[in-house]
């Protein structure tokens, strides 16, 4: 990864962190999270109109990708909201964003891109995966493969491949979108992606909101209620995603940008601790440290 990649990873972290402390604060909803994603549109709907003439030169084959991405985020979503009604964010938040590298690492090799990964970033992802595993315990003695059976890590999972899908596609998305001949700086063609990707995502929260009438009834009931903070996380998740496409285009592997990334992890275990006054234990202190070990491997590898 170059340095320019490193620094945009690192804000987005902190910034991911804390927009999701801020929705769990919320009890997000399927309904918040669609009205966060109409939020980050909203905001950056004037790339529409200094980036037209580089929009309407996007090929079929990246309207597709931009589809899939938005199904993926829309998954993603769908997860973390099941996953922050039901436990922890201290425990929730770090499977959520650990596993997606899992699959991430999977994929990779499934399409012979493995490659562009060096045994020491690779050894760096599995320590990243390690501490996470590690972080949610109480206690070492309470280690058992059951204790991650229940609902919140099943909602957890669900949001993990969900990132770990929109991630991938974002990635072949991305590359395919700045090798459009056009004049638009990178900044620009990233931003462009996030807003058209997030227009396809609301459309899919919309249709999985229908299928769950409990859903829809919360969300007619409480959406002026909700409007204004999830205008606020909108405008938050925007500006930390549209961070993060701008670093893949600096990378050389997904990869690299989502194990770097994994950066939130500590830091919003941290913040559960100290703002939701959730219990700490030398598990997650380990986890923690296991964590940045990780981090390091990654961003020199």
């Amino acid at each position: 990864m170059t340095i320019t990649a490193v620094f945009l990873v690192i804000i987005s972290a902190v910034m991911h962190a804390s927009w999701n402390i801020f929705s769990k604060s919320q009890s997000p909803t399927i309904g918040f999270f669609q009205l966060a994603t109409i939020g980050t549109v909203f905001w950056f709907s004037p790339i529409f109109f200094i980036s037209a003439d580089l929009i309407i030169n996007i090929p079929i084959a990246l309207w597709g990708i931009l589809i899939a991405a938005g199904l993926f985020q829309a998954i993603y979503y769908t997860g973390l909201a099941g996953a922050y009604a039901r436990g922890a964010l201290s425990i929730t938040y770090p499977l959520a964003r650990s596993f997606p590298l899992f699959f991430i690492i999977i994929l990779t090799f499934a399409i012979g891109r493995g490659s562009d990964l060096s045994s020491l970033a690779l050894f760096g992802i599995l320590t990243i995966i390690a501490g996470a595993i590690i972080l949610p315990m109480n206690s070492f003695s309470d280690f058992r493969f059951a204790n991650y059976l229940n609902v919140p890590c099943a909602f957890a999972l669900v949001a993990a491949a969900g990132t770990a899908g929109y991630s991938l596609a974002d990635d072949i998305g991305m590359n395919m979108l700045k090798h459009i001949p056009n004049d638009a700086a990178g900044w620009m063609r990233a931003l462009v992606y996030l807003v058209l990707e997030c227009v396809f995502t609301a459309v899919w929260l919309q249709l999985l909101m229908q299928c769950i009438p409990k859903s829809t009834a919360h969300f007619r009931a409480n959406r002026r209620r909700m409007l204004k903070p999830a205008f606020l996380a909108g405008l938050a998740i925007g500006v930390t995603y549209g961070i993060i496409l701008l670093a893949m285009t600096h990378a050389q592997n997904v990869s690299y940008v989502v194990g770097l990334r994994q950066l939130s992890i500590p830091i919003g275990t941290i913040m559960g601790i100290l703002i939701f006054k959730e219990k700490g234990s030398l598990p997650r202190f380990v986890g923690v440290c296991t964590l940045f070990t990780g981090l390091f491997l990654v961003a020199v590898g």
